[in-house]
């Protein structure tokens, strides 16, 4: 089993110990939505990536690490809703994207699971968050650590 997979059973299983089998809760699944968005942009304004007007300053990597960390456990909460059993593994970095090409694919991708309930869409967004977590400098075993 990889990595992203051990890290979402882990959440499943805490998930099974409050929640009842309930079909999906379309408010519920709106709400963390909207929870992860404001998380993704609090991993955007923590990276510094789009201050270009501010004098550059040192990046606090464990407050980095907080923000994301937060943003990758709402993702997980959104897999559960959706009834998404397990993660594919995430293998590869894309080396063309850059970081501001990537909040904005994963903006796009969790406004396509908000509206089409698709568990390829929810794929794209949580590897997509992986990767800009790869290229913020969080590697996959301080996520598994922390986490």
């Amino acid at each position: 089993m990889n990595e992203v997979s051990k890290l979402y059973e882990v959440y499943i299983n805490k998930e099974l110990q409050v929640k009842n089998n309930d079909i999906l809760n379309i408010q519920r699944l709106n709400q963390k939505i909207l929870s992860f968005l404001h998380d993704l942009s609090c991993v955007s304004q923590e990276s510094r990536c789009y201050l270009f007007w501010e004098k550059e300053e040192p990046v606090n990597h464990e407050k980095l690490l907080d923000y994301y960390l937060e943003g990758l456990s709402m993702l997980m909460s959104i897999g559960f809703e959706l009834r998404i059993d397990t993660l594919k593994n995430h293998t590869e970095i894309p080396e063309q994207e850059d970081i501001y090409s990537l909040f904005f694919k994963i903006y796009h991708s969790i406004l396509n699971v908000q509206s089409h309930y698709s568990s390829d869409d929810y794929q794209n967004t949580i590897d997509d968050y992986f990767t800009l977590g790869f290229k913020l400098g969080i590697h996959i075993d301080e996520i598994i650590k922390h986490y």
